[in-house]
């Protein structure tokens, strides 16, 4: 919008074609061929011949003015109006009631505009300057001026917006509304609080470096204190982080960080977990004290699932005494509880080095946790020691390497014998103390042990090494005829293969002797000349083993390391009994479990055999159910090795359901599998209502402006009144008309009406 317009300059300026000494000559040449060659003055009268000459002289003239080249020029100078942003944050924490004599934020937002009236009225009233207000949460909405009020605000009023702060896209909206105005300032009005969502949360630092570019000043003033007075104590779980999958009877570890302001006594923070009922229940517990002020102090706890499912999860700190927000005092997530998990228990003697390597291999298997626990037979005043706790645990597999029996009590092997008796499985590794050279067969396991008792087998500790208990030299392992089909030694897709390999592994370095065996037991491998290094039989509903090799440590050490970590986990999931599986397992893999509203959610699905490969020929379809029970299908498309979709429009927070369905060719029941997932709004403009200078003086220090107090509102505006040169432009305007079509026309003209009139009166 232009304020006014002044005509400064009007000038003639003249552009001879070659030079002024060409123009001149050529002028000189008309001159002469005008008065050498006149028309015949016998045959016409003096009036006409002078019409005739007239006509000549116009046309030498025109000639000679297009060589000239004029050229009209006109300069005027125009006052632009600039217009002066204003943005006040209008968010639901400029609420809080941090300011002096407990007014709120946007109380003293609005009197520090109040009192810039004048000085606005100031700006306007020369008209050079136009005021744009625009009030701001996630959204941006114009404030039309009042008759006498530039910031006509008035009280705060909570919207469906207020509950984010986009400072960022705030500025860009407005920038966007006003193109094509000349901007002369922006003012944000703000506690610098930036909360928002997706596509709203822009980082201000972006918007203020486009004003940058343009020359443009920013002025920021804050309002508010970091640490807002009405929220002087607040407890909040601020983050998340568990595994997305554990097996059952696995410890999920849940670690998550507790901000605690304002708070000097312990806070207690409770693991919530979904039962099989779909109820929250507490299963850990701890507490937290803060070591910093406005600090986060780490969590972790721990919990164990029993059965298989899909859980909801949840994070709690307890409201504190004087807490005002408990919104933030939670957070939830889902994990997938599969079947399929084992808990090991491993008890050895001796810390050698087969041990490092078999605890190495079970920890690597994501579903396999293992309990490891030393019983040192260098302190064996302590024996027997106490396992009780231990053994409270629920363990599906028991493995027990170099330990003499004496070093257990009679009662913890009793309740051994029970669990495996209702299906545990247990291990029984060399060394020198295995077998009947530790008395197990003599113990409370005796009843469950593949070997005979044997009472003149024992190894004292005290005395050397009886070698007639072990095999000495290089020992090969090769499957037994009889039995050696077992999982167990599968190192190859077939008979041969397996054999094949067996044989290109690398020599034991010795073997104990497990000894006589008994009627059930069956010897799985053994050396070529007959003698057994595996063996195993059934007891009750478990499974029992006999390994007497104990340095298969060696077949990593030499470029064996797949082959042992494949022994070694088949021996663990026989044991088991978790070596048999036969169906197809439908899946489905979500990229996140807690997205925010409006948040694009992936997810993958598939149905695959049982050696991992892809079902082909499946046709799939999925469904997405929200916390109200509402459902609506989702596109699901074939990718390779199995399917992918993405989840859109999520906006209700709660938790949805995406419930996938796969149909086999021949099959007419459907498999079904579902996955669930938070979509989770919290308060943040009072969760966490501190106000934020940091992000306000970037603001400012990006551009030309800077930052200020609320009372030196009124001196922003008095110091764009200051400056209105600034927006002034000269604009320059030329005429040439001896390149227009008038000038053709008078030259034409001229010589045609010339040769007309000659023409009728006789002269040619």
């Amino acid at each position: 919008m232009i304020a006014s317009t002044a005509l400064e300059e009007v000038s003639l300026q003249f552009d001879p074609v070659g030079s002024w000494t060409l123009v001149g000559l050529v002028a000189a040449v008309l001159a002469a061929v005008l008065l050498a060659v006149p028309p015949d003055r016998s045959r016409v009268s003096r009036g006409r011949l002078a019409a005739l000459v007239l006509l000549r002289l116009a046309a030498f003239l025109a000639l000679v003015a297009c060589m000239l080249r004029p050229t009209l020029v006109a300069e005027t100078k125009a006052r632009q109006q600039g217009t002066v942003l204003v943005l006040a944050d209008a968010s639901e924490s400029m609420t809080v009631a941090d300011g002096p004599s407990g007014r709120t934020r946007w109380q003293e937002m609005t009197e520090a505009l109040q009192s810039a009236r004048d000085a606005a009225r100031d700006l306007t009233g020369s008209g050079d300057f136009d005021l744009s207000v625009w009030r701001f949460d996630r959204e941006v909405r114009p404030v039309p001026p009042a008759a006498d009020d530039p910031f006509p605000l008035g009280a705060w009023q909570d919207g469906p917006a207020a509950d984010e702060t986009a400072i960022g896209a705030a500025i860009e909206d407005c920038l966007r509304a006003t193109a094509g105005k000349t901007l002369a300032g922006v003012v944000v009005l703000s506690d610098g609080a930036q909360h928002a969502y997706a596509p709203r949360d822009l980082p201000p630092q972006t918007a203020a470096r486009r004003l940058a570019e343009t020359g443009t000043p920013l002025w920021s003033i804050t309002f508010g204190q970091q640490r807002g007075a009405g929220q002087g104590r607040d407890a909040a779980v601020v983050n998340l982080a568990a595994a997305e999958k554990v097996y059952v009877k696995n410890a999920l570890e849940v670690a998550g960080r507790v901000r605690l302001e304002g708070i000097a006594a312990a806070a207690a923070v409770k693991l919530l977990a979904e039962n099989d009922a779909g109820q929250m229940e507490e299963v850990a517990r701890t507490t937290v004290r803060a070591t910093t002020p406005g600090g986060e102090e780490p969590v972790r706890l721990a919990w164990t699932p029993k059965s298989v499912g899909e859980r909801k999860i949840a994070l709690v700190v307890e409201p504190q005494e004087g807490e005002v927000i408990v919104a933030n005092n939670e957070l939830s997530t889902f994990v997938e509880v599969v079947d399929g998990g084992l808990r090991v228990l491993y008890l050895e003697g001796a810390l050698r080095v087969e041990q490092r390597f078999l605890r190495r291999v079970l920890a690597s298997s994501p579903d396999m946790q293992v309990d490891f626990q030393w019983i040192d037979s260098s302190r064996r005043d302590r024996w027997p020691v106490n396992l009780g706790r231990t053994l409270a645990a629920d363990h599906d597999v028991f493995l027990i390497g170099d330990l003499d029996s004496a070093a257990l009590r009679a009662e913890d092997l009793r309740a051994i014998l029970d669990k495996v008796n209702a299906g545990a499985g247990i291990g029984l590794l060399g060394g020198f103390h295995a077998f009947e050279a530790g008395g197990w067969a003599s113990s409370a396991l005796g009843p469950l042990v593949p070997f005979e008792a044997d009472r003149l087998a024992r190894q004292p500790f005290e005395g050397p090494v009886r070698e007639s208990l072990h095999l000495q030299g290089k020992v090969r392992m090769v499957p037994d005829p009889r039995f050696g089909n077992v999982s167990i030694l599968r190192l190859g897709k077939s008979e041969q293969d397996t054999r094949a390999a067996w044989e290109a592994l690398p020599l034991l370095e010795g073997a104990s002797r497990i000894g006589r065996l008994t009627p059930a037991a069956k010897s799985l491998a053994g050396t070529p000349d007959g003698q057994p290094l595996l063996v195993a039989r059934e007891y009750g509903g478990g499974r029992v083993l006999a390994f007497g090799a104990d340095s298969t440590w060696r077949w990593v050490m030499q470029g064996a390391g797949e082959q042992h970590r494949r022994f070694w986990r088949q021996m663990v999931l026989w044991l088991a009994r978790q070596d048999d599986s036969d169906q197809d397992a439908l899946w489905v893999r979500l990229a996140q479990r807690r997205i925010s509203p409006g948040t694009p959610l992936e997810f993958d699905a598939g149905l695959t055999k049982p050696d991992g490969t892809a079902v082909a020929d499946v046709a799939m379809d999925a469904t997405l159910v929200g916390p109200g029970g509402q459902r609506r299908p989702i596109r699901i498309a074939r990718q390779a090795g199995g399917f992918s979709g993405v989840i859109a429009d999520c906006a209700e927070p709660g938790d949805w359901t995406l419930v996938v369905k796969a149909l086999k060719p021949g099959d007419p029941t459907p498999r079904e599998r579902s996955a669930r997932f938070t979509v989770f709004r919290q308060d943040m403009e009072l969760a966490n209502p501190r106000a934020n200078p940091l992000i306000m003086r970037q603001l400012a220090e990006a551009t030309p402006g800077g930052v200020r107090l609320p009372e030196e509102l009124p001196a922003i505006f008095a110091e764009l009144a200051a400056r209105p040169a600034a927006f002034e432009t000269r604009e320059q305007w030329s005429y040439a008309p001896w390149d227009k079509w008038p000038m053709l026309l008078v030259l034409a003209g001229c010589l045609c009406a010339e040769w007309f009139l000659r023409k009728r009166w006789g002269l040619v």
